[in-house]
């Protein structure tokens, strides 16, 4: 799936070298004259799966790189009722992607929180029977929190998420660097601990969706009691704060905070419906 992508002839010759491998790859190159986002280019690849009559897909981002065995680990957690597994994320900016083992365990768990930070929708696998009865990717959010209002919506419709800690993905969420703030969390053990704050790195023009979508969000699912924890625009003082206090760009970056909240504000939203997915056979 191309997003309108400036470099379309390294993407092209890249797919001539899979289909040159005797015969081994069969790929298909969607185009899209505009780039409409993530959400769009998502719902696009996902009905081409459904029309095809697959029952899993499994998502990528360009920066994603997969360790070995990671599809078959996640393929073993597969059933009617999980809408989606995923690994464990390793961001290269602030894990020893050398050693990823040191990181494995056999953690399995239900994710309860749409979310959930260490959920992305790189690198998931997706019931796509799951994916077309929550009615996919919703195009209006763009990018940032594609994944989180997805997630939200295979809860709310009684899907699981699955998260496996016995493999893992190698990713990188902006360009993070390690900053001089401490920041308190709480561990596994419910421990009150500090914990080094990495920046962002996200793009001015990436600040806009991060502050638009998350009030967006919040529209979509208060109304119905569904706003959880931090969730939605009660993170905005919290990104706004950080990166104003350990980013470059500082005035471009609040333009576009501002211009996203104004945005967000003004936009109407229908809160969502629950569907109801029905209850197993006994």
């Amino acid at each position: 799936m191309d997003n309108c992508s400036k470099n379309i002839e390294a993407v092209k010759e890249l797919l001539r070298s899979f289909e040159s491998e005797a015969g081994k790859f069969s790929v298909s190159l969607i185009r899209e004259p505009q780039n409409s986002g993530i959400a769009h280019a998502l719902n696009v690849i996902c009905n081409k799966a459904i029309e095809a009559g697959f029952e899993q897909i499994l998502l990528l981002d360009q920066d994603s790189v997969s360790t070995p065995g990671m599809v078959e680990t996640l393929a073993q957690h597969a059933s009617d009722r999980v809408g989606m597994i995923a690994p464990m994320i390793l961001d290269r900016n602030k894990h020893d992607i050398k050693n990823v083992k040191k990181y494995l365990n056999s953690k399995v768990f239900k994710v309860k929180s749409g979310t959930h930070g260490d959920v992305i929708t790189s690198e998931t696998l997706v019931n796509l029977k799951a994916c077309a009865f929550i009615g996919g990717f919703d195009d209006s959010f763009f990018i940032d929190y594609v994944d989180y209002d997805f997630n939200k919506r295979l809860l709310l419709e009684g899907y699981d998420i699955i998260r496996t800690d016995e493999t893992a993905l190698i990713h990188e969420c902006g360009k993070a660097e390690k900053t001089w703030l401490f920041l308190p969390f709480r561990d596994e053990n419910g421990k009150r601990k500090f914990k080094r704050f990495y920046s962002f790195g996200h793009s001015p023009f990436r600040c806009y969706y991060k502050v638009r979508n998350r009030i967006l969000y919040t529209k979509k699912y208060a109304p119905i009691g569904a706003i959880e924890g931090k969730e939605g625009e009660k993170q905005i003082p919290f990104i706004v704060i950080c990166t104003l206090l350990c980013e470059k760009n500082k005035r471009e970056k609040l333009k576009e905070f501002r211009r996203g909240i104004k945005d967000g504000k003004a936009q109407r939203v229908k809160p969502y419906k629950i569907k109801r997915l029905p209850k197993p056979a006994p």
